[in-house]
């Protein structure tokens, strides 16, 4: 998950992950946003969903920093019962695009039972975990993911790791290069950009690449004041995650739907 410097209360109650807790809460929002868009929307599966997202927060949030440090027993099965109602999804309408969910899931667990919980792998897999929430959540709610949604769906996430790496990258203590995540977006734009030539998605993916081709000179961060200087970051990034959410649920809006029905 991106490397945001943990919520900490005067006691010794759990830390929260403020990275974490924002992501959570603005893949809610775009899911929401999206879901009323699409119509036919399930009041019932929104409050069931908005409960499952609450449960989300106050405790996979929460048990994310014991879980890449020292996690116990305890921790691993709090993670695994805040995980568990996603497997409904899986279980009674298994979709392709589940795949976006299942292969960060997959790998962050990886990583977490091998004791590199803290390292860059992990940090950009739980942060891709979840951004991919976003379908399930449309499902859960009562929403059919159209193509253009899926669409859009996989910019989210795409960019979200981008954004993940970029983090990691400008970590002094890191081996991975600072160039890292600019490879990544680069690589993933063309399917992308394809992709979205039936819609006005592809004005999602401008701001992203000019940052990307921006930070190809781009260095590591310097040791000295690392914690402000990261804390910068990671309020530049969530302010840019909002605009892309908002932008995405515009452009869905606009014309997503009408061109992909």
């Amino acid at each position: 998950m991106q490397s945001k410097q943990p919520i900490q209360s005067k006691s010794r109650s759990p830390h929260v992950d403020s990275g974490a807790f924002s992501a959570i809460m603005i893949t809610y929002a775009l899911a929401l946003s999206t879901a009323v868009e699409l119509g036919g929307l399930n009041p019932v599966r929104v409050v069931l969903v908005t409960l499952l997202v609450a449960a989300n927060v106050a405790s996979l949030v929460r048990v994310h920093l014991r879980l890449v440090s020292r996690p116990r027993k305890s921790d691993y099965a709090l993670f695994l019962i805040n995980v568990a109602p996603y497997l409904y999804v899986l279980y009674v309408a298994p979709q392709p695009w589940l795949a976006l969910s299942v292969i960060p899931l997959a790998v962050f667990l990886w990583e977490a039972f091998h004791g590199r919980g803290r390292g860059a792998v992990a940090n950009v897999a739980g942060t891709a975990l979840l951004a991919s929430a976003y379908l399930p959540w449309l499902a859960m709610m009562g929403g059919k993911p159209s193509l253009a949604v899926i669409n859009a769906a996989s910019i989210w996430l795409a960019y979200h790791v981008f954004s993940a790496i970029y983090v990691e990258g400008k970590l002094p203590f890191r081996t991975i290069k600072p160039w890292a995540a600019s490879i990544w977006w680069l690589s993933v734009l063309p399917p992308l950009a394809y992709a979205s030539l039936g819609t006005g998605l592809y004005l999602a993916l401008v701001e992203p690449t000019i940052r990307a081709i921006y930070s190809l000179r781009e260095g590591k961060v310097d040791r000295r004041g690392l914690r402000d200087r990261v804390r910068r970051i990671g309020i530049a990034l969530l302010l840019e995650s909002i605009i892309m959410a908002v932008l995405l649920s515009a452009l869905l809006m606009i014309g997503g739907f009408k061109s992909f029905p």
